[in-house]
């Protein structure tokens, strides 16, 4: 393997990484919320069906997440307290 194909295997060693640390994270914090949640797709996707409530994936290795059926729009990000905090101002 060449010099720029070290780099890039580099690069994505420390990405997984950095979204295994970030999973790790917001799962605890997500736990410890005592939020009710279904965990799908290996535990990559966490489904969020409260009456009264949006439809909500959140992905805990990327800190993102989206409102489901909601067309294209842009998942919002920034983590699983920040996710909390915007999942409990909402309502359906």
């Amino acid at each position: 393997m060449g010099d720029m194909g070290e780099v890039f295997s580099a690069m994505r060693a420390a990405t997984k990484q950095r979204h295994a640390d970030w999973k790790k994270a917001n799962m605890e914090i997500l736990g410890a919320s005592g939020a009710i949640f279904t965990v799908t797709n290996c535990g990559e996707t966490l489904m969020f069906r409260m009456s009264g409530k949006p439809k909500v994936d959140f992905y805990p290795s990327t800190g993102r997440w989206r409102v489901v059926g909601n067309g294209q729009q842009r998942p919002m990000s920034g983590g699983a307290q920040k996710f909390l905090n915007w999942y409990a101002e909402q309502s359906a």
